[in-house]
């Protein structure tokens, strides 16, 4: 097992409700206890670690966006074409994974489960 190299133990104090709310927050990142508080007290930024649903949506879309191109880029190769209907289809699909993607993980967390966006204020 490796050293750890930091010579200082520095105790806090806090209530068991803090302490909770702390260790969730660093299971969110992925992080312990001690590293979540150390990175967040030296003013690092801290991001939640995305969870399996995630994956498995960015996953699936990026396999069948990774085959339309291979199918476009077949099409180019032997006919020296592409067809623009399943270009402008897989483009217009790309935009609204993106949209999805960032309405839900993105834009929910930062505005508070998208009450931002339902309000009409959609400027960004």
């Amino acid at each position: 097992m490796k050293e750890d190299p930091r010579d200082f133990i520095v105790p806090i104090r806090m209530n068991f409700s803090e302490k909770e709310k702390i260790k969730k927050r660093a299971d969110k990142t992925g992080k312990n206890l001690s590293t979540f508080i150390r990175d967040s007290s030296l003013g690092c930024e801290i991001k939640e670690k995305p969870d399996k649903d995630f994956y498995d949506l960015v996953i699936k879309n990026m396999g069948k966006f990774i085959r339309t191109l291979d199918e476009l880029e077949r099409l180019l190769y032997h006919r020296n074409f592409i067809d623009e209907r399943i270009l402008n289809n897989e483009i217009a699909e790309w935009r609204k994974f993106r949209m999805m993607i960032k309405e839900k993980y993105l834009w929910g967390k930062i505005y508070g489960n998208n009450k931002f966006m339902e309000s009409g204020n959609k400027t960004r």
